[in-house]
């Protein structure tokens, strides 16, 4: 393991002023290798910007810096509330207006954002992952540390940098009154941190190979050597 403090790496919270080198960071790093932006060809676009804009404002994402100050790599979180009705609501209107659209851009001959409706819906809904608010009573809990991603720069090698990153979150959830950490995991890597490293609990996988539209086609056919996805939880 890594003494991150004789290499110079420091963690902390992301503070808002640097949100445009994590949303880059995030185009540099992480579009162009997770499986499913990649298979799907999605890049950095403000839809995802607001979504991740809207998680480093709530001041639970953690990033690591090097010795110049450099952003080398970030886990980002969301702390929910059973009592965040619009959270809630939220997810009801992912879960409802997915299959909407769809058709609507089947309509309009948007295959690519098409598919990308089709496969996020299928792919929640598969995972089991849509209902994610039924969480609250199942664990009888008050507040969840949710999952909205962990990257590391490429060219990085630190040698359990992820798995830090993850720690250093789940103490920060955890202060913040968070007694479960949940999370969607689509990479082999990211995959290893939560099985391997940090013990978590998954609750369903799906295989990629496996993983096929109503007419048996891949959804996902750039996943090169990732080869699943997973639900997991994790009592903090």
């Amino acid at each position: 393991m890594t003494n991150f403090a004789e290499a110079g790496i420091e963690f902390g919270l992301i503070p808002q002023d640097r949100t445009e080198e994590v949303l880059q960071f995030l185009a540099d790093n992480f579009y162009p290798d997770e499986p499913l932006t990649r298979s799907l060809g999605i890049k950095r676009n403000w839809l995802m910007d607001d979504f991740y804009k809207e998680a480093i404002n709530g001041g639970s994402c953690i990033m690591a810096t090097d010795a110049s100050g450099k952003i080398i790599g970030i886990r980002l979180t969301e702390v929910w509330d059973k009592n965040n009705g619009k959270k809630r609501r939220e997810e009801e209107f992912f879960n409802a207006v997915m299959p909407f659209l769809a058709k609507v851009f089947w309509l309009f001959r948007k295959k690519k954002l098409r598919k990308c409706c089709l496969v996020f819906h299928a792919l929640m809904k598969e995972l089991e992952y849509n209902h994610t608010w039924d969480l609250f009573d199942k664990f009888g809990c008050q507040k969840i540390l949710g999952d909205v991603g962990v990257c590391t720069a490429k060219e990085c090698r630190v040698k359990g940098l992820g798995t830090e990153l993850v720690k250093q979150a789940e103490a920060v959830g955890k202060e913040k009154g968070c007694e479960y950490a949940i999370n969607c995991v689509t990479g082999l890597y990211s995959g290893k941190i939560f099985k391997e490293k940090c013990n978590y609990t998954v609750t369903k996988e799906i295989f990629y190979a496996q993983f096929l539209d109503k007419n048996g086609n891949l959804y996902l056919e750039d996943t090169r050597e990732h080869l699943s996805c997973f639900a997991c939880y994790k009592r903090l």
